[in-house]
């Protein structure tokens, strides 16, 4: 039997490292976010962290949409850190490669849990390397060809755009009749157990063919910087049900069969399982919606709209969802919040 801290084994992604994807998608195929069933607000909020089940599901139906089963070929020039406003920037600026190889392997630990982003040194070869297991059937293809074409893509950032890796693995089988490999310029192993990227070390060693280009220091608030490192790891239970019932509040009001179903349970597994912890749906949503009402009034976000964004049918039922777990209305509390963050 599982032991409690192995219940909920998920993984989540930040919408901001889906803005390329998304972003691509638009321009190339006119396909948007609605397009997809994916409500607009969870790619404007960019620290909003989606489980990857749902990521990908939306691969395998972005194929099935175009008709296309190499569709990340025509997004490939856009798929890029360049394309994820200033927290892309970050990764990117810095004066060489090798600065920002590790800083791309060691900052998505913050844009996406239960993946490993790393380097594999094997005699003057490194091999930069994604595993996802957390990926599955054609979805785990597409995602193995977002992450080959963004590490790809980096490459080129500093060496220049004709730049090719050594050799590329991919965790899917054969597609794209050549387009791929005239996107790399190199051969491809297809159906590899991770993800790879081959360069040569040198590259690493003796810099770039590229001119540097300064960038001030990524900027974040203190309320950007708490939501970009709160990013729970598969077995965290408690943040791992918080997360996705925040992620469920995107399509209306936390509904318990809705995150039943990501977690692959039936609706009585899953209260069996926070009768486990000592939890109840009501209250841990609850619990939930007004920390994250707290973060709206931190934006100066009006009440109504609050109210409306965490999924209550109107800002009466709020109001009382607030004061029974705050003491305060909400009007009250933001009142004060404001207040103190002005003294």
């Amino acid at each position: 039997m599982p032991t409690p801290q192995s219940l909920f084994d998920i993984s989540f992604i930040r919408s901001v490292f889906m803005q390329p994807v998304a972003k691509s998608l638009e321009k190339h195929y006119q396909i948007q976010l609605h397009h997809l069933n994916i409500p607009s607000q969870l790619i404007s909020e960019q620290m909003t962290l989606i489980p990857f089940v749902d990521v990908n599901k939306w691969l395998e139906d972005i194929e099935e949409m175009v008709g296309d089963a190499a569709y990340m070929a025509t997004l490939a020039p856009d798929l890029s850190f360049n394309n994820m406003d200033k927290l892309g920037d970050w990764l990117l600026s810095t004066p060489e490669l090798a600065l920002s190889f590790r800083r791309i392997n060691y900052g998505t630990s913050c844009l996406q849990s239960g993946a490993s982003f790393h380097g594999e040194l094997s005699g003057k070869i490194i091999k930069w390397s994604y595993d996802n297991h957390f990926s599955q059937g054609r979805g785990r293809l597409h995602d193995s060809l977002r992450m080959a074409i963004m590490f790809t893509n980096t490459l080129r950032h500093f060496m220049g755009a004709n730049y090719a890796p050594k050799n590329i693995e991919i965790s899917g089988p054969r597609c794209g009749n050549g387009r791929f490999e005239d996107f790399f310029g190199c051969n491809i192993q297809w159906n590899a157990p991770r993800t790879n990227v081959w360069l040569d070390i040198s590259i690493l060693e003796h810099g770039n063919t590229e001119p540097f280009q300064y960038n001030r220091p990524m900027m974040l608030s203190n309320l950007e910087l708490d939501e970009f490192l709160n990013m729970p790891q598969p077995h965290d239970t408690a943040k791992v049900v918080y997360e996705m019932i925040n992620y469920a509040r995107f399509y209306g009001y936390p509904n318990i069969d809705f995150i039943a179903a990501r977690f692959k349970l039936s609706r009585q597994q899953f209260q069996r399982r926070l009768h486990d912890f000592g939890w109840s749906f009501t209250s841990v949503s609850s619990y939930v919606l007004c920390n994250q009402a707290i973060k709206y009034m931190q934006k100066d976000i009006p009440i109504k709209t609050i109210a409306s964004q965490l999924g209550y049918s109107n800002a009466q039922s709020f109001s009382k969802a607030f004061k029974r777990q705050r003491g305060q209305t909400p009007t009250q509390y933001k009142e004060n919040l404001l207040e103190r963050s002005r003294t």
